[in-house]
């Protein structure tokens, strides 16, 4: 079908084809169920007050690795989740990529450590991680957490 066409012809045929090609059903649904999710940062530990967004940016930045003298362990999800892509892009409006390469520079340079990521990306596995670490912090949506947890930043969808 593509035969003959140099590679500049051929991306601009696929971007065309990606462009004009309409949403199935399915698709429009899963854009309508993605947009507006919550998220919230969250932790076991009672002791931890709730934080402003740019304290939780310091912390999943790696320039925050204490809170009320207590050194604090971050869990994170697998690349593979859209949660995290998620999560990310609108805290700190970064791509994975983008962290994943700025948090290789910090633990390189010794100046941050890496969050541990959980090998199953439920809620009940999070919630392991955290009683395992006291002080533990992790996000995961809000229509997804027990009552039981300590709510300490909610972070919007924006609009």
């Amino acid at each position: 079908m593509f035969k003959g066409l140099n590679l500049r012809s051929f991306c601009v045929t696929l971007l065309i084809i990606s462009i004009s090609a309409p949403l199935s059903a399915n698709a429009k649904e899963e854009i309508t169920e993605d947009e507006g999710r919550s998220f919230a940062v969250f932790s076991l530990n009672n002791d931890f007050p709730e934080l402003s967004k740019s304290k939780v940016r310091m912390i999943y930045k790696g320039k925050v690795k204490r809170i009320n003298k207590k050194n604090i362990n971050l869990v994170d999800l697998t690349d593979d989740d859209n949660d995290k892509a998620d999560f990310y892009d609108g805290l700190l409006g970064k791509s994975l990529s983008q962290m994943n390469g700025y948090r290789a520079s910090l633990a390189f340079s010794g100046k941050g450590n890496l969050p541990t990521t959980i090998s199953d990306n439920d809620i009940a596995s999070i919630l392991d991680w955290l009683e395992a670490n006291p002080n533990g912090i992790a996000y995961a949506t809000i229509k997804s957490l027990p009552e039981d947890v300590n709510v300490l930043f909610v972070l919007e969808p924006e609009e």
